[in-house]
């Protein structure tokens, strides 16, 4: 028998959350009631009439007579559930009204530094270092080696780690443990691993590579650490699974006019909250954004402003400049309180924009190319406006892990972000039309290349704002295999001008050379280009911030470029014919 224990570093931390406890109503169960509203049945038939298997059925009457909704009345043809008065008038209401039980409590978690997952505090056993290194003099352990990559406690995977099915973050204490060096140690049977959580199978690989590699080695009193072959698991080495949300064709926002107007008109709509994340600041855009950012204040709207700009860069200073004289001026007339400007950088060349609509008590989130603060609406811009609650909740957990900037640390915007995407997530279903949908982050845009390259029957589209030399690699290629592959696939390829980085002359022969592969690549000074699309066929379209021709955000900096892939209802045709339609040479 083969038995070594394997010493995991991990990070241990430890807050206060506030809670709601409470699982909120089926339309299942508001069907039930409904029916019950109308005339008292049994379990039966509610069964029978409904299809729906009779245990679900039961587990659904039992929370409705939890809630005083449903009663019993003893029959002697058999038992009958009927409506109370008061579940008759739920039973009336568009959806039933959850009555979520609020619970303070600490909870520890565990963020292990190998594969960068997050756990219960209790589904590991933790150590501190002494004491591992205290039972490696009579036991056979083995220590796996830390990745070098920092890893933070980021909110949605804490959230997520912690929390039950029926509970949802309300707020979460400043004040807490600072994240601790501790160690779990997992036990290897006969080269099975005892105790680790289900959901752990990237760990468990490393923790099996290490005790194997451990028994060929011989005892030893010095520590045995072994550097595992497997890395963490980022964000953007995922597949975006796309879902079902309900999207229709006047979500796409394609060119400078309707930027400008749906910003105007999503501040002036709010009425609780706006988050802006623009890439950057210009004076002009500022003098634009600014009174309708200080009349939504007056109306009580808290506002928060994100900005991406590198903070090496020279153009920060202007951009420092430019914020520090908004917040004096909102100093100036008392509302520095209620519109926050963030000092410091995210570091993320996303545009998105987050709002509260007050007609319609739902929140919006504007996922695109548009830089909100800096573009003047003079470009040919493309965005997509995002209501469905699951969709929206996600760019909020976005926003929650850009707000903590360089240091990584929990800010009260972080906390308020996250603890908003846990409360919308919650939320029913919007009714109407539907699309296949998803962000896109980082490095997750090679796949929809891919996905083009390999899917693509008539035609793919991309628009871009900078031609670099990335474009060859990252589109063309991909584009001339397509055209290789299938004839007959038209591929247009748009851009505004070439980077900094590329001559007029390498950028004409980049362009030739595509043209001899069947691949039409073309500049486009009318009007200026700034979108950012990667389309195909008539249904399919990623709309982001990352340029497609000249970025390439590599696997460090998953939240560098954010962008959205839609598919349905004539996306892409929609796109393609808008922009073909704006362009004039």
């Amino acid at each position: 028998m083969s038995v070594v224990r394997v010493a995991i570093p991990v990070f241990r931390g430890k807050r206060r959350f506030h809670i709601l406890k409470g699982r909120p109503w089926s339309p299942v169960e508001h069907l039930i009631l409904q029916a019950l509203a109308k005339e008292p049945r049994t379990a039966a038939t509610l069964a029978q009439q409904s299809t729906l298997p009779k245990r679900l059925v039961i587990e659904a009457l039992i929370r409705l007579m939890r809630a005083d909704w449903v009663e019993l009345s003893p029959q002697t043809a058999g038992t009958l559930f009927r409506a109370t008065a008061g579940g008759r008038d739920k039973a009336s209401l568009d959806e039933l009204p959850n009555v979520p039980k609020a619970i303070t409590r600490w909870m520890t978690f565990v963020i292990d530094r190998v594969t960068g997952m997050t756990f219960r505090g209790r589904e590991l056993p933790i150590f501190e270092r002494h004491v591992v290194q205290q039972r490696a003099e009579k036991e056979n352990i083995v220590w796996l080696e830390a990745s070098s990559e920092i890893f933070c406690e980021e909110p949605r995977a804490v959230f997520s780690a912690l929390l039950e099915e029926d509970e949802t973050i309300v707020d979460v204490d400043a004040a807490g443990d600072r994240l601790a060096e501790r160690f779990a140690l997992v036990l290897v049977r006969n080269g099975e691993p005892e105790g680790l959580p289900k959901v752990a199978s990237h760990l468990e690989f490393a923790v099996l590579e290490a005790a194997k590699k451990s028994s060929a080695l011989p005892r030893s009193a010095e520590p045995i650490t072994i550097k595992p072959t497997v890395g963490p698991r980022r964000l953007d080495d995922a597949i975006p699974v796309p879902r079902q949300i309900t999207f229709q064709s006047s979500d796409l926002i394609l060119g400078g006019e309707a930027h400008e107007n749906a910003f105007s008109n999503l501040i002036k709509r709010a009425r609780e909250r706006v988050i802006i994340h623009s890439t950057f600041v210009s004076e002009s855009s500022l003098q634009f954004a600014m009174p309708l950012v200080i009349d939504a204040a007056r109306r009580g709207v808290r506002v928060d402003i994100l900005w991406g700009e590198n903070e090496d860069k020279p153009e920060a200073l202007v951009t420092r400049q430019l914020l520090a004289d908004a917040r004096a001026k909102l100093a100036a007339i008392s509302l520095d309180n209620i519109v926050t400007i963030h000092p410091f950088s995210t570091h993320s060349h996303a545009k998105i924009l987050v709002a509260d609509d007050g007609q319609t008590g739902r929140d919006i989130a504007i996922v695109g190319s548009c830089n909100w603060l800096y573009s003047g609406f003079k470009s040919f811009e493309a965005s997509v406006r995002l209501r469905d609650p699951d969709i929206v909740a996600d760019v909020l957990d976005v926003l929650s892990d850009l707000s903590r900037g360089r240091d990584g640390l929990w800010k009260p915007l972080t906390v308020l972000l996250a603890t908003l995407a846990s409360e919308i997530r919650a939320r029913p279903r919007l009714a109407g039309a539907r699309a296949d949908g998803c962000l896109v982050l980082g490095a997750q845009h090679g796949h929809f290349v891919r996905e083009a390259r390999d899917h693509a029957a008539r035609r793919i589209f991309v628009t871009s704002h900078r031609l670099g030399t990335a474009a060859k690699q990252a589109v063309i290629i991909p584009a001339v295999a397509a055209a290789r592959d299938r004839q007959g696939i038209e591929t247009q390829v748009f851009f505004g001008r070439p980077s900094g980085q590329m001559t007029g002359v390498v950028a004409a022969e980049m362009t030739l050379d595509a043209g001899k592969d069947g691949v039409q690549v073309r500049s486009v000074h009318e009007p200026r280009l700034h979108a950012k699309v990667l389309a195909w066929d008539d249904d399919s379209a990623v709309i982001t911030s990352q340029n497609w021709l000249s970025a390439d955000p590599g696997h460090n900096s998953s939240l560098q470029e954010v962008g959205v892939f839609l598919k349905g209802g004539r996306i892409a045709d929609n796109i393609i014919t808008t922009f073909l339609n704006a362009r004039k040479y």
